[in-house]
């Protein structure tokens, strides 16, 4: 593959079978899917379900005294985490990727002018089908977040320790650009573009996202 990528840009790829590679090639078809698919359909396969999931581990045992309570202790394997607002993803990849994982993902290889300016697009392309609140585009990295206390809920709080006053246990900076470091994803050189909706295009997270944009973004 001769590299055509904009100076200063990433050298990014997207992987697909041969009918999504024409048609993005030729018309600059995207399909955009849902946290909610990949975490439903996509990564329960693959045994990830942490998708659209920010979370910690209590590995290192936690006491919390609760005023006028009794104290709570908190240990164990199990994650604490907070689902991110909906949002929908193009997934890319860099060069650090297996042949084994490009077979799987459909064998099919095409290159990425501008990381930025196609980013940029398809916002503007979702917008037009759904109401968007912004997006974020970059590198995924593979690590779990830390925990805070809080007295009021950050999103949707991961567990209540008590009511009165109201104490809670959250994940700290969710990002849609991190995930859990499972095995085999953490060797993958992941690349995102996320588009945050308000929710999903007609109620249907499983419903893809179609939009064109200037097929000059890619090179075969």
């Amino acid at each position: 593959m001769r590299i055509s990528a904009d100076f200063g840009e990433p050298i990014l790829f997207r992987t697909t079978n041969a009918d999504v590679y024409d048609a993005t090639l030729k018309h600059g078809s995207l399909w955009l899917r849902s946290d909610a698919y990949y975490r439903n359909i996509e990564d329960q396969s693959r045994v990830d379900t942490s998708e659209g999931v920010n979370s910690s581990r209590p590995t290192i045992p936690m006491s919390f005294k609760i005023e006028n309570g009794p104290s709570i202790q908190i240990f164990g394997p199990g994650a604490i985490g907070q689902k991110i607002v909906p949002h929908y993803i193009v997934s890319l990849h860099g060069s650090s990727i297996s042949a084994e994982q490009i077979r799987a993902f459909g064998g099919h290889t095409f290159g990425i002018k501008n990381l930025s300016k196609l980013s940029a697009e398809v916002l503007y392309r979702a917008s037009s089908l759904i109401r968007c609140n912004g997006y974020r585009y970059g590198s995924v990295s593979y690590q779990r977040t830390s925990l805070c206390l809080s007295r009021s809920t950050i999103g949707s709080a991961a567990i209540q320790l008590c009511e009165n006053p109201p104490l809670y246990l959250n994940p700290l900076d969710t990002d849609v650009l991190r995930k859990d470091p499972v095995s085999p994803f953490i060797e993958q050189d992941e690349w995102r573009i996320a588009i945050f909706a308000n929710g999903y295009l007609d109620g249907d997270a499983n419903f893809p996202l179609q939009i064109k944009v200037d097929p000059s973004h890619f090179y075969a």
